[in-house]
């Protein structure tokens, strides 16, 4: 049996030996495989150093990552996703209520009935459009965030089991799974997500989910900050006439038409990255240096400025809009590069915790014998984690933070990145940028289940939708 040249050299870099077979589950060479009992997740630990590095090959599955924003889907032992789309993105409609859904609301309000339906509609494309198989034929493995809601498990299981047909779906807990892309088994996995941030100690292969801390700030307050700020500081030149009208001085309809949706998450995730230079935190909730969503205080905006690292101090982008046709969108360079500053100080209007504020959170719930450990390896995934700088200065922030403090003062030259941390560059040089933050998890699953570790299964003859594996039923 051979393996792909392009996955041997991804992950044997990690020490792991994959083998990348496209075999039916029924195929009789896989017999080994199939008879191999089943490994709770909770004995995993004593049982990595003998299953990483199993020669034998394991059974592929079907992995599914399942975020509040986006749909990943691919196979086990690949270094990648398959596929990659947004979440209800396209569907607007399903079932009979024919009730607008997807792309304004969420996953917030909808009702169950209505998720199960767009949850079957778009793993069914899914799997006719870009897996090219039929369910029947593979079993599959679901990354499991922390705080999954049970509604959306119950839907993705109802659709797997009860109308795709799968086998089995096996699911794995996602601060885990991320660990594993850099050969660690503990850890502080902070998850800087769409819908929130989650920062979630795991140690020797277990998630410690009665210390988890959560912060609303995600990816959508990011968004609305974003276009908050462009609505107070942005203006816009028309081609027609060349007048210069400032956004601020519109109506909201009219705002909105040259700010659309696809226009600010362009600049979102084309053009936005984080400022290497910290706030100033003792000054912070003074007057005139208010910081919320939407929200700058004048001695922070002149602070902002003043700050800018940037080559130039405007930043001009030709966009399309609907009434006044092609305009130059022009607004400071600050807002750019700091628009992601209310992740790390927090939402003093809302009172909304930082993401540094949850993390020395998260270490103050931790046994006092594991937080060394967690704070030497800190590993930040999720989607807003791939903006450029955003993960060093997180670090930096936290450091900082640390040293102010004089109980954790001691830990703060102890902090350090778990994708960051390598002795032999040379060696390690595939921990850092080959795996994006956001897929991590994703790639761990392929991992796990390439190296025949077990998750919590449930099979098709078992499933009970009124009955599901979670673990806040055993949390007292």
């Amino acid at each position: 049996m051979t393996s792909s040249p392009g996955i041997s050299d991804s992950f044997n870099t990690l020490g792991f030996d994959v083998s990348n077979s496209r075999k039916s589950f029924l195929d009789t060479s896989s017999s080994r495989s199939l008879s191999t009992p089943r490994r709770p997740l909770s004995s995993t630990t004593g049982l990595l150093s003998s299953s990483l590095y199993s020669s034998s090959s394991a059974e592929e599955k079907v992995i599914l990552d399942l975020g509040t924003f986006t749909l990943r889907a691919g196979f086990s032992g690949d270094p990648t996703p398959t596929h990659k789309e947004e979440l209800f993105g396209v569907f607007k409609t399903a079932g009979e209520t024919n009730r607008l859904v997807g792309e304004k609301y969420g996953l917030l309000v909808h009702p169950e009935d209505m998720l199960e339906s767009l949850m079957l509609e778009q793993l069914r494309q899914v799997y006719r459009q870009h897996l090219l198989l039929d369910a029947k034929t593979k079993k599959v493995a679901v990354v499991e965030s922390p705080l999954l809601p049970i509604p959306v498990k119950r839907a993705l299981l109802k659709a797997l089991l009860g109308n795709l047909r799968v086998p089995q779906v096996s699911f794995y807990p996602a601060p885990v799974l991320a660990l594993m892309t850099c050969g660690r088994n503990s850890g502080l996995v902070v998850d800087c997500g769409h819908r929130g941030s989650v920062v979630a100690p795991v140690y020797d292969s277990r998630p410690l989910t009665s210390y988890l801390v959560s912060s609303p700030l995600g990816g959508h307050l990011l968004f609305a900050n974003l276009r908050a700020l462009l609505k107070q500081f942005a203006s816009f030149t028309r081609f027609d006439d060349g007048q210069k009208v400032d956004l601020s001085s519109l109506q909201d309809d009219l705002c909105d038409g040259v700010l659309s949706d696809r226009v600010v998450y362009h600049l979102m995730t084309r053009i936005l990255y984080t400022s290497s230079v910290a706030l100033p935190m003792a000054n912070i909730r003074k007057p005139g240096m208010e910081l919320g969503v939407g929200v700058v205080g004048s001695r922070l905006v002149d602070w902002f400025e003043s700050s800018v690292t940037a080559n130039s101090s405007t930043m001009r982008l030709t966009i399309d809009s609907p009434q006044y046709g092609r305009v130059v969108l022009e607004f400071p360079s600050w807002v750019r590069e700091r628009s992601t500053e209310v992740f790390f100080a927090g939402d003093t209007i809302k009172d909304h915790v930082g993401l540094v504020d949850a993390i020395v959170q998260c270490i103050e719930r931790a046994p006092v014998d594991i937080r060394r450990t967690l704070v030497n390896n800190i590993l930040v995934v999720g989607g807003v984690s791939d903006m450029p700088n955003f993960r060093i200065r997180l670090l930096h922030d936290l450091v900082a933070k640390l040293r102010l403090l004089p109980r954790w003062s001691a830990l703060a030259d102890e902090a350090a990145l778990a994708d960051e941390r390598s002795g032999n560059p040379t060696k390690n040089s595939a921990n850092g940028t080959v795996f994006r933050a956001s897929e991590r998890p994703w790639i761990g699953a392929s991992i796990a289940v390439a190296s025949k570790i077990g998750g919590i299964d449930v099979r098709r003859d078992e499933f009970d939708e009124f009955l599901l594996p979670d673990w806040t039923g055993s949390t007292t």
